[in-house]
């Protein structure tokens, strides 16, 4: 018979490539597609590829259940209002269309595993993260960062729901995640150390690769933990090492509170001042132990680094090696400081001459 997978979320950035990936899974017969923006259904070709059923439903529409019957598994890739790339939870959390799903799958007796694509921002913005974060830190999102209290708020409610059903619920907790239809927000965010950001913090950062948060959904369907699970890619980059992958941007420091109020003003004008929730989640230590997935087989295929430049903006910048914009980038801050001091210098020695005469 074959498998039968719900994938919701499926015409988003992630999405369209995990539907991709299910249906090339020969365990599977049908991918169920729902995504209220529709996206290209398909039948199996010569080689194995399962049907996909685009279903352009939103989360609460009563067609739904009909659309998930004999479903095996459920892929919450995202339970959001809109498109969302980044890993942060940057689109309203649609939690009660989430509840309506739940609400008509309790009907559904083949359910055998549930995949929830969350964000490691759960864990909360605080000062004092650990490095690195593991699956046993308690949750604590930050109230200031509206999209990390909803996705708390949606792991509480699917486990609950998954517990008084016995079925199987992997909570897949990703860094920020990138690729290059993100690039644009990437480049401009604090998180590549650019645009606004909060004086004085400097703490390291992750980058998944969107392939890489792809394949660890695609690990934990064949493994099924029933468990909350970190998706990170090996160590993290410090402050200097981002500034010398980014190269010359625009940055602006300035205190906590001044930042934040900054970046909601600017939302509020609509001018591209950075998102306060970005802010506030990127002046904390915030990267993710990824043993627990490594456990199952899965293995990261992009560095940090790698997924960072893969996705940078840049002109020929872009194009370097990490290793190679590193050394440009501090040679150019050893050119700018003697360029400092050289001006310095000018202006003494002009000040000097005015004395003597």
């Amino acid at each position: 018979m074959g498998n039968v997978v719900v994938v919701t979320g499926a015409a988003g950035s992630i999405g369209r490539r995990v539907v991709d990936d299910v249906a090339s899974d020969r365990l599977v017969r049908r991918v169920v597609a729902v995504d209220r923006a529709g996206m290209a259904s398909s039948t199996p070709g010569s080689t194995h590829r399962a049907e996909v059923r685009s279903v352009p439903f939103a989360l609460d529409d009563p067609r739904l259940a009909g659309a998930v019957a004999g479903a095996t598994e459920v892929i919450l890739v995202s339970a959001a209002s809109g498109p969302e790339l980044d890993g942060t939870g940057g689109a309203e959390v649609d939690l009660d269309g989430v509840s309506a799903l739940l609400g008509v799958l309790g009907d559904v007796d083949t359910l055998e595993h549930m995949v929830v694509v969350s964000s490691g921002l759960v864990y909360g913005s605080s000062p004092d993260n650990p490095l690195p974060l593991t699956e046993r830190v308690r949750a604590r999102p930050d109230p200031e960062v509206p999209a990390a209290v909803a996705k708390a708020e949606l792991e509480h409610r699917v486990r609950r729901w998954a517990v008084q059903h016995q079925v199987p619920c992997t909570v897949l907790r990703p860094s920020v995640v990138v690729a290059p239809e993100n690039a644009r927000w990437l480049g401009r965010s604090p998180w590549s150390s650019a645009g606004l950001q909060v004086a004085g913090a400097e703490p390291p950062v992750q980058f998944l690769h969107v392939d890489d948060l792809v394949t660890a959904v695609a690990a934990v369907r064949r493994s099924r933990p029933d468990a909350v699970v970190n998706v990170a890619p090996d160590g993290w980059i410090t402050a200097d090492e981002r500034r010398a992958l980014k190269g010359p941007a625009a940055r602006v420091r300035l205190p906590r509170a001044v930042a934040v109020g900054v970046a909601r003003l600017g939302r509020g004008l609509r001018v591209d001042w950075g998102d306060p929730s970005a802010v506030i989640a990127s002046a904390a230590p915030w990267v993710l132990a990824n043993d627990r997935l490594k456990a199952t087989g899965w293995r990261p295929t992009h560095t940090s680094e790698e997924a960072f430049v893969v996705v940078d903006p840049g002109g020929p910048w872009s194009r370097l090696t990490p290793r190679d914009r590193q050394t440009l980038a501090l040679g150019s801050l050893g050119v700018a400081v003697a360029t400092a001091l050289g001006v310095v210098l000018a202006v003494v020695q002009r000040l000097r001459r005015a004395g003597r005469r």
